[in-house]
């Protein structure tokens, strides 16, 4: 006795016949249904990569277009700049978080402490269906290009993005300035013929391993403050020759920050020393600035009129924060505590990028 047909399975059995196994997601003619399976190749994370960046080389990995990848992890407008990683950055949300996890082959908890923008407070709202922006403005930091030696240690040989707080990083190691610069070459700036640079940042490590939040807003300061006296005069003479030793253009944006370095860290070194001291009469005032100023002669910044800058800085550090700025020797819990002067406080942020941390506002 023949068994009568069932119409579900043989629908069911037109359906499969109609799909297909493409890297990893099970997709008919009418669109994708989710990723099952890790794409073949693992592809290594860099720490604070942007996701924009990390789905940019897993495409790759796999010989894919980027917009093809972005079909398996959700919906979205579809990228027409094939330069868009090095420019913006890629937002999810939760479903679609769930779908990369998927891809590259990890839970969507490690995937999250890998990329700092799928972390819950930047997921798109919505969990269903699976969905993607790519948004021209970052919504915290900047797409900073990552240093190549340190990408190739980890298997990447192509270029790559981090997501910074500044719109420039230096790495100590192997002595490269990279920013979210999107001009002329060089990408990455060696600065082997830069010396007093790498010194500069090694010390300013040291001083915010020393003194904390403290330190960091106090080279904040300084940053700022150099940075104002670089926009009103770039042409002098130090500042050239460190950015044609560097091989940029002396007036170029993205050559302040590099060139400025070792001015700002021992101008932070003043400013914490007039914080350590915690005399606030005018003629500790006056001590000070004839001191800077002193420096900034020795700098090749005589001509720099440098007055109101330093006036200002003085202005907002006239009120000793309520316990005495101590040595910064007394360990990591002492550090966190330490708090500058009562005007820095209201204006400086405990966090972000340099302009944030910086009373210089």
């Amino acid at each position: 006795m023949r068994c009568a047909r069932d119409p579900g399975r043989a629908a069911r059995g037109r359906l499969v016949a109609h799909a297909v196994l493409v890297g990893g997601v099970m997709a008919d003619r009418t669109g994708v249904w989710g990723p099952r399976l890790r794409l073949r190749v693992p592809v290594p994370h860099l720490a604070g990569e942007s996701t924009g960046s990390f789905v940019n080389r897993l495409a790759h990995a796999h010989e894919l277009e980027l917009g093809d990848l972005l079909d398996r992890v959700g919906t979205g407008r579809q990228p027409v700049n094939p330069r868009l990683p090095a420019l913006a950055e890629l937002y999810v949300n939760r479903a679609a978080l769930d779908h990369l996890a998927v891809l590259s082959g990890r839970t969507p908890h490690r995937l999250q402490l890998a990329l700092t923008n799928l972390q819950a407070r930047f997921l798109l709202p919505g969990d269903d269906p699976a969905r993607w922006q790519w948004p021209f403005e970052v919504r915290e930091g900047h797409v900073v290009r990552c240093c190549d030696l340190c990408a190739l240690a980890r298997g990447v040989g192509e270029a790559a993005w981090l997501m910074w707080p500044d719109p420039w990083r230096v790495c100590l190691r192997h002595r490269r300035f990279t920013d979210d610069h999107r001009g002329q070459d060089p990408h990455v700036v060696a600065l082997e013929g830069l010396p007093e640079v790498v010194r500069a940042h090694a010390d300013r490590l040291r001083l915010e391993r020393r003194f904390g939040a403290a330190g960091a807003e106090l080279f904040a300061d300084g940053f700022q403050m150099v940075a104002r006296w670089w926009e009103r005069t770039p042409d002098v003479w130090s500042w050239t020759q460190r950015a044609w030793r560097a091989g940029l253009e002396a007036r170029e944006l993205r050559t302040g920050p590099l060139v400025i370095y070792p001015e700002a860290v021992q101008l932070a070194r003043e400013m914490l020393r007039y914080e350590q001291r915690g005399e606030r009469t005018p003629a500790a005032r006056a001590v000070w600035v004839q001191d800077v100023q002193q420096l900034m002669a020795g700098w090749g910044l005589e001509d720099v009129d440098g007055w109101g800058e330093l006036a200002q800085w003085l202005d907002h550090h006239a009120q000793p924060a309520a316990a005495p700025f101590a040595d910064g020797a007394g360990g990591a819990r002492r550090r966190r505590r330490r708090v500058l002067a009562v005007g820095h406080s209201r204006l400086a942020e405990p966090s972000g990028s340099l302009r944030e941390r910086s009373c210089m506002v």
